[in-house]
């Protein structure tokens, strides 16, 4: 603790003096420190992860080594790369030196650092051959992977950064790999974690030929301690001697000088693949070479600064904000009076510029123009620059400010001298150079859009029938969208505009006309005529208010097209009711299995039968549950039977409601339907047998449509031998490890599916002899 004292006071110490600025990075700030933590943008991650991991395998002719991405499956164990684009088994490969953010790099022989290449997976950095594994020369890759976020706070000693990006870590040419996926740096006060997503495929050293799909899994990949995070990153060696790992397979070898292991849950998740001995110690040659090697994390942070409104009417004065973070104010040291020898701060001008106008980049000061200038500096300072009338605006201690203009295209027009580019730009104030303080966002004008107006030829319309209206529309931008408008009659709610998020159904129009782009004039008019039918509104749009509507056709988003144009609808006199006519009877029968099997769902017809034509729907339901509405053609409507419908008897009602009660009366019928389990029968296969010395292995396969799930007993017995094993069948399937038999002989060992509610119980026994 008080070495890490020590060092933070003598780099405040040192900060008083002007700090050189690394291109691309942070840069080392003197001062106080930031009260929040810095965005990190384009954070680089960096690491070799091991030598062993960078060596040559002790299979003839392997290696071990990186590939950006997630390398194709080769669809079988005991694979091998023959090149970076084909399996030994003729599949095809997709090594590769780079994936999105993600690239892989080799060490070059004058320290630096290139894109791998197939052809140097098996060489060192001067060309020289890395075999055999215990020749101590490495390939030294590393996996770089670009544009992570996130925050640093030098201050405190604190990080945290995710990337986005995928590798493959790659054991004897790709007899076993396994995948890295989106790793996460978290450091607390100088004391971390990363980590990552791990899947892959998983194999046996004893049995190459294995191959089984392993689920992804968060894992810790390094512990960090002794961390110093700076303005541009750290670089940092995990921890592993003395790190404990409790293997089920190879024991952890703790008694050689440096023992010790990767994180625990990253080699647990990895066991499957066979390698995970290369992550710690157990007494072999290449033991010193699984230490991790050093990881690198480095970043820039430039400031940014957001404007409310960038694109600003023509005509008129309009007040905007602009808001900047980042400009730390110990990042500038001022040049020149008032403000020599103290935080600079930045100057926030309204403005036109140059292409070239960064004082960073010698542009003098001829290429920037301003209209209106602010100047943000310490709440100390602002008096010295004059105070607000003067233009000062309070830069905050961690690095921010908001401020407002405002902005007139009549005052930019009238500015002499005026530059080809307009708008908001900050640069370092009293004679400091900072190219992070320097930014610019550009500010545009616009005309301001006409107001489109609709008139109708008639707008007290009759609530019954069809009727025609013209409607005339005036100030609709020729230009806007892409393929015009529609206009029509509905009932919508207050919201209803598509420019304000909400998605209009063009079914809820009847009746509505579409005008083309080129139907709307250079003057922005049209006119078209549309059908009204009230009735026919009401049934597609039962709430709001009625009117004509214009909006872009063909789900574009039109904001210029948007209008609302009130109609009202009045009743016409009432004719004198006939007089009623008696509605006839109806009958109502459903024609369904009598049992059908789970999941295998099914048809049920019902039929309605009157004396008179038959319209209307039907319901069919399962007890409460509905099952569906449809209308009944030709007598009929069909349904189809869930395929989910739960074991045992359903009571199935359908309900006919008419058209018109007035004409065809309603009718129910009920029948019951029962929901037999599936079917299922169990097969066991030995893919491994157990030996007096080793485990085995079976897969158990529960046939059935859909497929099975739940739990299975397997029972191994003879000799005098009894033993039980559990598992849980999914999707028809479970692989099971078998435990050792301690005598020769033949076994019988019978796997019991015990069902479930859904599935029939099933059984299958088969022979085991163990010879050895």
């Amino acid at each position: 603790m008080s070495t890490s004292l020590s060092r933070r006071f003598r780099r405040a110490v040192a900060g008083t003096a002007a700090t050189a600025l690394a291109a691309g990075s942070l840069v080392l700030v003197a001062g106080p420190a930031q009260a929040a933590p810095s965005p990190v943008t384009d954070a680089v991650f960096a690491w070799g992860l091991s030598n062993e991991a960078n060596n040559a395998g002790f299979a003839p002719q392997t290696a071990n080594f990186f590939s950006a991405g997630k390398i194709s499956n080769p669809g079988a164990g005991g694979q091998t790369l023959t090149s970076a684009t084909t399996w030994y088994n003729g599949t095809t490969a997709n090594w590769s030196a780079t994936n999105g953010n993600v690239e892989i790099q080799k060490k070059t022989a004058d320290g630096g650092y290139a894109p791998a290449t197939w052809e140097g997976l098996k060489t060192s950095p001067t060309g020289a051959s890395i075999s055999p594994p215990t020749s101590n020369v490495f390939s030294d890759h590393r996996v770089t992977i670009k544009k992570g976020t996130g925050t640093a706070d030098a201050a405190a000693n604190d990080a945290s950064i995710t990337w986005d990006g995928d590798f493959t870590v790659i054991g004897y040419s790709g007899m076993t790999f396994f995948y890295v996926s989106d790793p996460t740096l978290t450091v607390d006060d100088g004391v971390g974690t990363v980590t990552a997503t791990v899947g892959g495929y998983g194999t046996s050293m004893d049995d190459m030929t294995e191959w089984t799909s392993l689920p992804d899994t968060q894992v810790t990949l390094a512990t960090l301690s002794g961390v110093d995070v700076t303005e541009n990153g750290f670089t940092v060696t995990p921890a592993y001697s003395g790190v404990t790992y409790d293997s089920p397979n190879t024991p952890q070898n703790r008694t050689a000088a440096g023992w010790g292991a990767w994180p625990a849950t990253f080699i647990s998740a990895i066991e499957p693949t066979g390698q995970a001995a290369y992550w710690y110690t157990t007494g072999g040659s290449v033991d010193k070479n699984k230490t991790p090697l050093p990881l690198t994390v480095s970043y820039s942070s430039p400031a940014k600064v957001t404007v409310s409104d960038t694109t600003i009417p023509s005509t008129g004065e309009h007040e905007i904000t602009v808001s900047g973070s980042g400009f730390a104010p110990a990042l500038a040291t001022g040049a020149r009076p008032p403000l020599a020898g103290k935080a600079a701060g930045a100057y926030v001008v309204l403005g036109t510029v140059a292409d070239s106008w960064k004082p960073s980049a010698g542009a003098p000061s001829t290429a920037r123009k301003a209209i209106t200038q602010k100047w943000a500096v310490t709440s100390a300072d602002m008096t010295t620059i004059g105070g607000a009338a003067a233009g000062a605006i309070e830069l905050k201690a961690d690095g921010t400010f908001t401020t407002t203009f405002t902005v007139s295209k009549a005052a930019v027009d009238a500015a002499p001298d005026r530059l080809a580019k307009l708008g908001i730009y900050t640069y370092a104030g009293s004679g400091a150079t900072q190219p992070l303080y320097e930014t610019f966002t550009p500010i545009t004008f616009e005309d301001p859009a006409p107001t489109p107006t609709v008139t109708l030829s008639n707008t007290t319309i009759s609530s019954e029938g069809e009727h025609e209206i013209t409607v005339s529309g005036t100030g609709f931008d020729p230009n806007a969208g892409t393929f015009g408008l529609y206009a029509g009659v509905s009932r919508q709610p207050a919201a209803w505009k598509p420019s304000e998020g909400v998605a209009l159904n063009a079914a809820q129009f009847p009746g509505a006309a579409y005008v083309p782009k080129a139907s709307i004039s250079a003057d922005g008019t049209f006119s078209t005529t549309i059908t009204v039918d009230k009735s026919k509104v009401d049934a597609v749009a039962t709430e709001g208010s009625y009117g004509v509507y214009t909006f872009g056709a063909h789900g574009q988003t039109v904001a210029a097209y948007e209008t609302f144009t009130p109609i009202t609808f009045v009743d016409p006199e009432p004719e004198p009711e006939p007089e009623p006519v008696p509605a006839v009877a109806s009958t109502t029968a459903i024609a369904a299995p009598v049992k059908v099997v789970y999941g295998r769902g099914g048809l049920a017809t019902v039929t309605v039968k009157s004396s008179k034509a038959v319209t209307g729907k039907v319901q069919l339901l399962d007890g409460a549950r509905s099952l569906g509405v449809k209308g009944v053609s030709g007598g009929k409507a069909t349904f189809v039977l869930p395929k989910t419908l739960t074991v045992g008897t359903h009571r199935l009602t359908a309900r006919f409601t008419p058209a018109d009660a007035k004409v065809v009366k309603a009718s129910t019928s009920v029948r019951n339907l029962a929901v037999a389990k599936v079917s299922t029968k169990a097969a066991v296969k030995v893919t491994k047998k157990p030996t007096r010395k080793g485990a085995g292995k079976a897969t158990v396969t529960v046939s059935g449509t859909p497929k099975a799930n739940g739990r299975v007993t397997i029972v191994i017995k003879g000799k005098g031998i009894k033993k039980t094993v559990r598992a849980t069948v999914r999707n028809g399937k479970v692989v099971v490890k078998l435990p050792k038999l301690k005598k020769k002989g033949t076994y019988t060992l019978t796997a019991t599916y015990a069902g479930s509610a859904t599935h029939t119980a099933a059984k299958k026994a088969v022979k085991v002899k163990v010879t050895h």
